[in-house]
């Protein structure tokens, strides 16, 4: 969100090298013809994607961030997002609007089906309109728009595999993938001795946990990802998802009262390169895995966050692994 910030302040500045590519040219193409053509980073994968096998159909459903197109020069950036017709006259209000588009580019059989949008990821109002709440749980504690990949608010998501596609929203008649790169500011950063000295300190104060995280991250890494690793979309658990998950610490199973025959294993992974622990995500029908998602994807396709609403579609503890902010970490 740093970069998206950065190029809504100079969208006034220059001439922005523009890339747009129909949305309809894009139908039936495969999944590297889709990444050359909108110039995403090289190497998508299944792994970026929602993988779902259910009902005789193999679907990969990949969130647009993965299709966002990738700078050709260090003091670059890029912002990518739907536009319906021709663009608007306001430069900001248009980079605006490309920064808070989501959506999901569906494959089925490894060809382009169609592109979705999705608005349940969007910031609600109040986070756009700071004055109307002030209190930043409070914010993030804000109704957000139903999502189409949950049957409805509060129920656990994708309980019921393909069928989602009939609730996807298809993009409009005429709508484009649009990219707009610009030049980056020089960065104007002047070191501070205090703060430095200060930020020092706190990374002195953590420093005898850091074996301990590193551990911790490891296990799950080597533990989570075993189980994750073990089974795919399509196949038979062999016992219930409590059987299978129980063994390995930093899982949970969550099932939803209004279907009971569905569950969702959570799995807790390490960090990576980021500061947080990743998620891994296995839906199961009965004793069959119907759809699987991991990491980056999990978090990127929205789907991290819809384990932890609630029935009004606040993000809240409501699950076991979600925080009082609807955070889930298992």
């Amino acid at each position: 969100m740093i970069l998206t910030a950065i190029l809504l302040a100079v969208a006034l500045q220059g001439t922005p090298d523009e890339r747009r590519v129909p949305l309809d040219d894009l139908t039936g193409l495969t999944v590297a013809e889709v990444e050359a053509r909108t110039g995403a980073a090289p190497g998508v994968e299944p792994r970026d994607a929602i993988r779902i096998v259910d009902g005789g159909r193999t679907l990969e459903l990949y969130p647009l961030r993965r299709f966002w197109r990738q700078p050709t020069r260090d003091d670059a950036g890029c912002l990518t997002g739907f536009e319906d017709g021709s663009p608007g006259d306001n430069p900001v209000e248009r980079s605006r609007g490309l920064a808070t588009s989501t959506g999901l580019l569906a494959f089925e059989d490894g060809r382009l089906l169609g592109v979705y949008r999705d608005p349940s990821t969007s910031p609600p109002a109040s986070i756009r309109a700071p004055a109307a709440v002030t209190a930043p749980r409070e914010q993030l504690r804000q109704p957000r728009p139903a999502s189409a990949l949950a049957v409805g608010p509060g129920r656990l998501p994708l309980s019921d595999g393909a069928a989602v596609l009939g609730r996807l929203e298809p993009s409009s008649v005429g709508s484009a993938l649009v990219s707009l790169c610009r030049t980056l500011p020089a960065s104007t950063y002047r070191s501070d001795p205090g703060m430095d000295l200060l930020w020092g300190l706190v990374g002195l104060a953590a420093l005898p946990a850091v074996p301990f995280r590193r551990a911790a991250e490891a296990r799950a890494d080597r533990d989570g990802g075993a189980l994750l690793a073990s089974v795919e979309a399509g196949e038979d658990l062999g016992m219930s998802p409590e059987d299978r998950a129980g063994p390995v610490r930093g899982t949970r199973v969550l099932r939803d009262p209004a279907d009971p025959e569905f569950a969702v294993i959570a799995i807790r992974l390490g960090s990576g390169t980021d500061t947080v622990a990743k998620v891994g995500l296995l839906g199961v029908r009965g004793l069959t895995v119907i759809w699987k998602v991991e990491r980056d994807a999990a978090d990127h396709t929205g789907l991290r966050a819809l384990i932890c609403r609630d029935p009004d579609n606040r993000s809240t503890n409501t699950r076991p692994g979600c925080s009082s902010t609807g955070f889930l970490l298992p």
